[in-house]
């Protein structure tokens, strides 16, 4: 009934919309946007203001026929608003529709008392909403018309309702009915807070999930690709050695060279499969080359044109093995330069590698054997060293053709090759063995050579009762080096400390590389762990002396650590898991060091595992507390904001230091749990004060790396903000330096983003990381954090006085404000001051303080004045 009255006045509507001007009232750009679409859909004229000064400023101007505003807007809300249009001459009986939330009954009163024609509810009802605008812009035909005894006739969707009731009755009612309507919105928004909860927990252990399977799977790819790889690398040389053994046939029993060609051809495609095999011979005059013998793909030579002294075709693969009367080896076909005149062919009939044998005859280049592959980067140095056997043996061939009359002596020469070759080949047998079981970087064994000696290194200490000293090395900074100078530098590298451990040790001692830059020295029949102390000392002094590689001087040194049977283990795994934990020790202990493995050391690995089950019961019980350190404006003295800082209560062990809680959250993933958390009890505690009249604060709440990668973290804080109701300008996210280094690009499309939202963004430890220029203007952050390191000492050290004056300066020039952290004294705080930095915070001021003993300290440091101590 109700909706078919609804749709039978929507022509009504349609008449009263137009030429009706509405002015929309809302700082919300979604709130807005719907609005604007639903009026101008019905043939409104819809104008914007997105708070109530500046709608009030404009009425005069605009004149509009209807007013229609949100309760909560920026600076003036909407009931002021409503009042102050009724105290105008000109649009005292302008109609003014207010939209709110259910969230507060005495909305209604101060609706009714501002003089408001309508007040709807949000959400609201379409329909229910273009209806109340019409009937606001008829004015004589309002819904509701009081008669002269003082009785209502309430026109609803078509009906006709003779109220009698009194307006204290009717206002109980409406009241009544609105505290319904507020209780029951209420109970839907827990359970969809409840609702969401679940679902998000649910989506985290999915996820969490999810990423072990696919690390797992990941892994075993990789496995299999690498396995994979080296299969395909010996089949390869299989069948190069095929090749090689039936072209050497080949060059005994065909006597002609036609023949011979087309059977080299012949034998490289259907023996060692590539994709194309042929044989171009020189003209004449020694410039064309010309095709004498294909196999394979050889609709790709049609057409083909190939001069020595023309380009481009003279700097080509071909071109150029005969020109140097040698090889050319092209492993990316596809992409290099000398190869561009066929990169369309190649795409066509799939060829990606080539590899071009300048063929001799009598000492005189006469052409080129060229095969081609279809895979990129094919082509080996044990494969080439193949082919050029190969073109040794083609050219040898066509020797032999033009030298009947000594036959004898060629058939010598070929058994003394063949021969040769078949040494060669048992040499390749020998080499792949050699890789199975040795380093190819360091000559070192490899893991598994090193496994298998340890195991028999152990049975001879366990029968001779001895003891086996067991040293893991890890070299410090080792990354940086081949990050900056590249991986063959770092290569050479590894290979002089492998010559320096191989002179440290003893004959009979064990040296492995173990993979990157991890070393493993076995120390068989030694009698005391001072004999291994000796040994490491040897090795220590040994590896940190300066390298020299390709004109660099590099320095690089060892993180050591130890383990010893009987004491340490009785298995070889139990030996190498406790020294790799020794070796972790070291690095954590300053690196360049050593450290024999003890049960202290497993302690701590256990007391970590403690941790982590306190702290997943810690996020589940909500024993995380927030303390706030006020942050001071140096040019007023007064406070402008607070920085959120994480405590943990523990139940046993009381507070418990972030710096000792928060590496282990960030390495397990529950710093995300544990960062939402914060982000809430911020933005509600900043709600609390601002509901008990403190002034208008700015609270910093740092965000982790991992949160800040988080995907739904805009959704996050969109959710948290609509929630707790406050500004988006006083929520500011703290990132690292490093954080936002991590990946510069990505960092700054999620700042964007935040920004856009109206969030304030700070850089936080400014000056630890590894900033580029760059990269920092195009951040768009509104603050510039210094680390506390800089500070502490800036009025007695002159190098942290000039890096906390040049940050200052390069943030004003980029148009950033500072906040200096760690402020304690009065000469630091001097110091800032001359610089003009704009906000500073530390102990001068106040520690950090629990909620309740914040706002005592905000309401007594009000008053504004110049370097306020707290």
């Amino acid at each position: 009934m109700a909706t078919a009255s609804v749709q039978a006045q929507n022509p009504e509507r349609q008449r009263t919309a137009q030429g009706s001007t509405i002015l929309l009232v809302d700082d919300s750009p979604t709130q807005t946007k719907r609005l604007e679409h639903l009026l101008s859909a019905e043939g409104y004229r819809v104008l914007l203001s997105r708070d109530a000064g500046e709608a009030l400023a404009g009425i005069d101007e605009t004149q509009p026929d209807l007013v229609i505003s949100d309760v909560v807007t920026p600076g003036m809300d909407g009931f002021e608003l409503c009042r102050r249009i009724r105290g105008l001459k000109e649009a005292s009986q302008l109609p003014v529709i207010l939209l709110t939330h259910l969230n507060d009954p005495t909305h209604v009163l101060r609706s009714l008392e501002a003089g408001a024609n309508y007040f709807i509810s949000k959400p609201y009802h379409n329909g229910i909403l273009l209806s109340r605008v019409a009937a606001a812009l008829r004015r004589d035909q309002g819904c509701c018309v009081a008669a002269d005894d003082d009785s209502v006739s309430c026109n609803y969707y078509g009906n006709r309702y003779a109220i009698a009731a009194s307006k204290p009755q009717i206002i109980d009612l409406l009241l009544a009915t609105y505290e319904l309507a507020v209780e029951k919105n209420q109970e839907i928004s827990k359970t969809h807070d409840a609702l969401r909860r679940l679902n998000e927990e649910l989506e985290t252990r999915v996820a969490k999930r999810t990423a072990e399977l696919r690390n797992t799977i990941s892994e075993l790819r990789q496995e299999i690709a690498d396995r994979e790889s080296a299969e395909e690398c010996v089949r390869r040389l299989n069948r190069l050695h095929s090749v090689l053994s039936e072209t050497s046939k080949a060059v005994v029993h065909i006597k002609d060279r036609q023949s011979l060609f087309h059977d080299f051809c012949r034998i490289a495609v259907d023996q060692g499969c590539f994709k194309l095999a042929w044989v171009g011979l020189l003209d004449k005059v020694g410039t064309v080359v010309q095709v004498a013998a294909a196999r394979g793909t050889i609709a790709y030579l049609d057409g083909i044109t190939i001069t020595l002294d023309r380009e481009p075709t003279g700097s080509g693969p071909t071109a150029s093995a005969i020109k140097n009367g040698s090889f050319y080896i092209c492993n990316d076909f596809l992409n290099a330069a000398n190869t561009a005149p066929w990169h369309q062919r190649g795409r066509e009939y799939g060829i990606r590698a080539s590899a071009s044998i300048a063929l001799q005859q009598e000492g005189r280049v006469i052409g080129a054997l060229t095969l081609y592959a279809d895979k990129k980067n094919y082509f080996d140095r044990p494969q080439v060293e193949l082919l050029r056997q190969m073109g040794a043996d083609i050219s040898f061939a066509l020797g032999n053709m033009e030298r009947d009359d000594r036959r004898l002596e060629v058939e010598r020469a070929l058994l003394e090759e063949t021969s040769r070759r078949l040494q060669e080949r048992e040499q390749h047998a020998q080499k792949i063995e050699y890789l199975a079981h040795y380093d190819p970087v360091t000559k070192l064994p490899n893991r598994f050579s090193l496994m298998a000696r340890l195991g028999h290194s152990l049975e001879l200490a366990k029968r001779c009762g001895s003891r086996l000293a067991l040293i893991f090395i890890d070299l410090d900074r080792f990354k940086n080096i081949n990050d900056s100078l590249g991986h063959h530098v770092g290569d050479q590298l590894l290979f002089q400390v492998a010559g320096r451990l191989l002179e440290s040790i003893r004959s009979a001692d064990i040296v492995a590389r173990l993979g990157g830059d991890e070393f493993v020295v076995g120390l068989p029949l030694i009698r005391t762990n001072v004999s291994a102390a000796h040994a490491i000392g040897k090795i220590q002094h040994a590896l940190c002396q300066s390298y020299y590689v390709e004109g660099h001087e590099l320095s690089v040194t060892p993180s050591i650590g130890i383990s010893i049977f009987p004491d340490d283990g009785e298995t070889v795994q139990e030996l190498m898991k406790n020294a790799d934990l020794a070796m972790y020790h070291a690095k954590a202990g300053g690196r360049n060091n050593f450290q024999f493995f003890t049960q202290e050391m497993n302690r701590t690995v256990q007391e970590r595992l403690v941790l982590e089950g306190d702290l997943r019961v810690a996020i589940e019980r909500g024993e995380f507390l927030l303390h706030y350190q006020p942050q001071v404006e140096m040019s007023s003295g007064r406070v402008v904001g607070v920085e959120a800082l994480l405590r943990w209560q523990h139940p046993v062990h009381g507070l418990v230091a972030p710096d000792r809680f928060i590496p282990v959250a960030e390495e397990t993933g529950m710093i995300v749990a544990i960062g939402e958390l914060a982000l809430r009890r911020a933005c509600r505690q900043l709600a609390s004060w601002l509901a008990e009249g403190l002034p208008p604060l700015r609270v910093s709440v740092n965000l982790s790396p991992r949160q800040f990668r988080q995907n739904n973290l805009p959704a996050l804080l969109l959710e948290i903000l609509r929630e707790t109701g406050i500004k988006a300008h006083l929520l500011e996210l703290e990132i690292t330096e490093s954080s936002a280094m991590d990946n510069p690009a990505e960092a700054i499309l999620h700042l964007q983003g935040f920004r856009e939202m109206g969030v304030e963004l700070a850089i936080d430890d400014f000056g630890t990381g590894y900033s580029s220029l760059s990269y920092l203007k195009l951040f768009p952050v509104h603050r510039l954090k210094i680390d506390r390191s800089f500070v502490k000492d800036i009025d007695t050290d002159t190098d942290d006085a000039e890096i906390a004056a040049a940050t200052i300066a390069l943030a004003h020039t980029l148009g950033k404000e500072v906040v200096a952290e760690g402020v304690e004294t009065e000469a630091q705080c001097r110091f800032l001051q001359g610089q003009r930095c704009d906000i500073v915070q530390g102990y001068y001021f106040s520690r950090p303080l629990p909620p309740e003993e914040i706002v005592p300290y905000l309401r007594n440091n009000a008053v504004p004045s110049p370097l306020v101590r707290g």
